[in-house]
Order: C-alpha cells, then structure tokens, then sequence
C-alpha cells in the first residue's frame, strides 16, 4: 500500500490537546481507515487532483514534503482538503483551503532527497474538532516509538490505481544500517525508514508522499516522518523512507512560530513596566469570583484569544481573558 517514486468543535480539541483520535477509532493493517480515525491527514491537490498526503500540525499549518510542491513552490497552485476521507465526495466536516504562504526547505535536493520537507500555511486555521484534529510534534531528543502507522490514499500496489479510501498500516522502525543497506542515500540525521522489507508486507506507494508516520505516545499520536520515497513499484522487499521530523525542529518552529520542543507556541514573556513617576500603584485587586475563571487555563485562554474569545462555543472557557465577567 501506500511515496513518489525516488526519484481548535472548533476548540475542544485543542483543550484535549495535540494528537488525539476519536474514541473507538480502530486500525487494520494495510486496510481501509475508519472514516476521521487520522484526524490530521490532509489532501494536498492540483486542480482538484489529490497528488500528496500532509499532516495538520496547526490550525493553519500543515507538513508535507518538499518534494510535492518542488516544481511548483507557488501556494496559488495548491489546495488543501482536511477532514477528508475519501478522495471523490465529502464529509460532513470536510473543509478546503487555499493556500496564504508555502515553505519549501532551502536544502532540498532531488539528488539526495534530504531536507524533504515542506511548510503550507492555510489562508484561515481549520476548525478543529474530535474529526480534525493536529497531531503532535516531536521532542528533540524524542525515541521513535514501536506502535506507528502510515496513512495515506496511495496505490495498494505498485502501478495500480490510487484507492478511494483512506488507507493505514502499522510499519516497525527500520535501523539505519538496515536501510542503509537497502538504499544507499540514507542518512541517518535527515531520513527515518519503517517497514519489514519484505513480500507482501505493507509499505508506501506513489500518492502517499508527503503523508504522516505518526506514532503512539502515551495516548497521543506524535508525527514523526512525513514519505519521503521508496523503490520504483513500491515493493515491500523494499523499506520506506521518511524525513525525519525531529532533526527539523528549529526549521519548522521558526517558519510557524512554534516552540523548541514542539506543541502550542509560547507566549512572549510580559514586558517590564516603566517605574513609577507619581505615587506606587494601589495594592492588587482581590482576585475574580469563582465563576470568573479561565477553565481551558490562563496560558491557553490568552495564547489563543483571538480565537476563543470569537468562537461562541469556547468563551465561557476562557471568561477572564475573554472579559466576560
């Protein structure tokens, strides 16, 4: 199943945070996904023509490979499908976006295929919901864990037709001298490969470049590669290979306004007030009456005011930062 050949409704989610699925979401190997169960996978299309996978990291970001969008860096030539679930027709909460800015990395070779990644920004965030939902960033130093999938609506089998259905397959962690072996442009800081090499085994195919390898970390599900490339076919003899998220933290926190580590962005540190050129201020006011409380948090209520504060549905949450006391 499923590379190119080498060549916050809105708001609740973001209160459960990054990475969660919808309850009862269920996962077959190399089998049709159950509709939402990948809330973060997007279609990345041409005139309507699904050509690359991408994963929804913020409201209005999403990850992809640099590959995709090489030929063409332009964002008026690209559209992106969230909440999608199969590639002709539609959801009840499918939306499409254009494109405000791309970003393909500046390192990007189709000669060594590293440096595969790409930043889209949305010309509005996404309404988010247990259906659509971003996933979780990587830490730095962050293990690969042992329970990942790859998702995507590429060919099931070398040459054939790109299914309908959004696909899914559980792929191991590969070592580096096992891919090493197998393709001999991996490297170790830019590429992560998965798969069991070998027949009839699941793997990537063309139409799932650009798509989430997203693993399972304590309940929630964090991308850690987005498909890179395979061998011509796609056979599962065969390892596919993904860029590796974690060496591009900085790269992807600078373009999007991230923090290091991954997750919501942090707040500028307040300003130092200017001293005092008439009397010491009175002493602080008595605190708000329990009823007047940031319930989603003060940090997350003001990180996200513009939002919430406009979103009926998330401003008792947030009703001192929202001034509704």
């Amino acid at each position: 199943m499923l590379t190119l050949v080498a060549v916050l409704l809105a708001f609740p989610a973001l209160i459960q945070g990054c990475g969660n699925r919808p309850a009862g979401a269920r996962v077959v190997n190399g089998q049709d996904a159950a509709q939402h169960s990948w809330p973060w996978q997007i279609s990345l299309r041409v005139r309507g023509r699904h050509i690359c996978g991408g994963t929804l990291i913020r409201p209005d970001w999403v990850l992809t490979a640099a590959h995709c969008v090489d030929r063409n860096p332009v964002p008026s030539g690209y559209t992106v499908v969230v909440g999608g679930h199969r590639r002709r027709g539609t959801t009840s909460v499918q939306q499409t976006f254009n494109l405000k800015k791309l970003i393909k990395h500046s390192g990007f070779s189709m000669q060594n295929l590293k440096h595969d990644l790409a930043l889209l920004q949305l010309e509005r965030p996404v309404s988010l919901s247990d259906k659509v939902n971003v996933a979780c960033l990587p830490t730095a130093d962050a293990i690969v864990g042992s329970k990942c999938y790859i998702t995507g609506w590429g060919r099931t089998s070398g040459g054939g037709p790109l299914p309908d259905i959004l696909q899914q397959a559980m792929l191991p962690v590969a070592s580096h001298s096992d891919c090493k072996a197998k393709y001999s442009i991996a490297d170790a800081k830019a590429h992560l490969c998965a798969g069991e090499a070998r027949a009839a085994a699941s793997g990537g195919c063309n139409g799932d470049s650009g798509g989430p390898f997203v693993c399972e970390e304590g309940g929630r599900w964090v991308v850690h590669g987005a498909v890179s490339f395979g061998k011509r076919n796609c056979p599962t003899t065969h390892y596919t290979v993904f860029a590796r998220v974690n060496s591009y933290l900085d790269w992807i926190n600078n373009n999007i306004g991230g923090s290091p580590t991954g997750g919501p962005p942090t707040p500028p540190p307040p300003q130092t007030p200017p001293p005092p050129t008439q009397e010491p201020p009175p002493p602080t006011q008595a605190p708000p009456p329990p009823g007047c409380q940031d319930k989603w948090g003060t940090r997350m209520c003001q990180l996200y005011k513009k939002y919430a504060c406009s979103h009926p549905a998330i401003r008792n949450l947030c009703k001192r930062t929202c001034n509704l006391c």
